[in-house]
């Protein structure tokens, strides 16, 4: 090869390389949850509308409460996706549906991104009944538990079955 023909691949490959290394670094956007759409959204009318409506015109519920069936959430947000760092919540809406006892639209809440609110979530362990294991009883521990029988049904120790 001719230095020419290598000065001009190496620029090219310097080029691509540059190329890819700057593609990494673009934003991107991204849906997360249910897509929102407002016409939709404002059909959804309290004391007209049922589960059954809301249902067939907004698709099911992203969540549904946690106690009792009277309250949909239809939650959609839009984030800035960027390379190495967290995504950056753009737009963030929440339908809440509320029913009544039989099943027919109370009340419709939007809410949009003013009313997010971060949360900080404890560090803290949740304390649980029992003792407290080290590594070597956690590992260790089941050993000379069992009473080493063949197991029921496996041929030798037949259960009550058979």
């Amino acid at each position: 090869m001719t230095a020419s023909v290598l000065n001009v691949t190496l620029k090219a490959s310097v080029m691509m390389a540059a190329g890819l290394a700057l593609s990494a670094c673009g934003d991107g956007r991204a849906v997360r949850g249910y897509v929102f759409d407002p016409q939709l959204a404002d059909a959804i009318q309290p004391g007209v509308d049922n589960r059954i409506s809301v249902e067939s015109t907004l698709g099911t519920p992203t969540i549904k409460a946690t106690f009792d069936d009277s309250t949909w959430y239809y939650v959609s947000t839009q984030v800035r996706i960027r390379p190495v760092f967290w995504p950056d919540p753009k737009e963030h809406r929440v339908l809440v549906v509320g029913f009544n006892d039989r099943g027919v639209v109370s009340s419709v809440n939007n809410l949009g991104l003013e009313d997010m609110r971060e949360i900080e979530p404890v560090g803290d362990k949740t304390p649980t009944k029992g003792r407290r294991l080290n590594f070597f009883e956690q590992i260790f521990g089941s050993i000379g538990r069992f009473s080493g029988q063949a197991p029921t049904g496996s041929g030798e120790n037949r259960g009550p079955n058979g």
